[in-house]
């Protein structure tokens, strides 16, 4: 299992983010929703990242359905949270390399703002 990417999937502003991870595995690129346990696959990112929607909202529908709504949060395994974790950091990193270097050059503001 080779991780490929990560995103965060938006229901609604009211609603924290779905997290979703794409790996690559036996061929084909697997899309996970580590908040429901639920995957699906493509042969390619974007087929994944659909399947995964459709799934999705599947899941979803059908907890509605069978009034399962608090049942619908089922957290993935730990390794496949971890995967997920490990590749923020490296995108969360690259993309602190690449602003650093604006700030280096002059580009960006170098007083501290915080949150």
């Amino acid at each position: 299992m080779e991780g490929l990417k990560i995103a965060r999937c938006y229901l609604s502003p009211e609603l924290s983010p779905l997290h979703i991870l794409f790996t690559k595995e036996d061929g084909v690129v697997v899309s996970r929703c580590l908040d429901f346990s639920i995957s699906s696959h493509g042969k390619d990112l974007e087929e994944a990242k659909e399947a995964i929607g459709e799934a999705i909202t599947e899941y979803i529908e059908h907890a509605f359905e069978n009034d399962g709504q608090d049942k619908l949060l089922d957290p993935d395994l730990e390794i496949y949270w971890n995967l997920y974790r490990n590749l923020e950091l490296k995108s969360e990193a690259e993309g602190f390399r690449k602003n650093l270097e604006k700030v280096k050059k002059g580009l960006c503001k170098k007083e501290l703002v915080y949150a």
